[in-house]
């Protein structure tokens, strides 16, 4: 009972964490469309984003990295601690640990690649960094693990322990 427990609450939090990250990109991408035409859109920008309209269009565009960044480690976050609390073996976190990391490294290399030998980053690559970082600002890195874990259930028999 204990661990229907963990994974409607790590779901709960995956939805969560998934409406507060699609509200947050919706309106910025909002006042970026108002702050870059300089008129409003009939879509009302809400009261706890208001003040993000003093800030110039290029800060709030290149915060949009940092704000990628953020809601990543805390995809990350949610991941780790639905398999700790889940008991999977220590295996499963070293999996879910160089996903990331390798999710990271692909989309930085498409980004550099794409800016640095076509000089901006509005081609392929920068479909394929926010197509990879889309995987990591998402659940399903963590649910293939939950999933391989019931597969593969003898994983701590490899010498990782709990």
């Amino acid at each position: 009972m204990k661990r229907i427990k963990w994974y409607l609450l790590s779901l709960l939090l995956f939805a969560f964490l998934g409406f507060v990250r699609d509200f947050f990109f919706v309106n910025l991408n909002n006042i970026l469309y108002i702050l870059y035409y300089k008129h409003e859109t009939s879509m009302p920008v809400p009261a706890v984003m208001r003040f993000l309209m003093n800030y110039s269009y290029d800060g709030l565009y290149y915060s949009k990295y940092i704000y990628t960044l953020l809601f990543t480690l805390f995809y990350f976050a949610t991941s780790y601690f639905t398999i700790k609390k889940l008991r999977l073996s220590i295996y499963f976190i070293k999996i879910l640990k160089w996903t990331y990391l390798l999710l990271l490294f692909l989309a930085t290399l498409s980004m550099l690649y794409g800016y640095f030998i076509h000089g901006n980053l509005d081609k392929d690559e920068y479909t394929l960094s926010r197509w990879l970082l889309g995987i990591a600002q998402s659940p399903i890195v963590c649910l293939i693990l939950l999933a391989s874990a019931k597969l593969y259930p003898n994983t701590s028999d490899l010498g990782h322990k709990n």
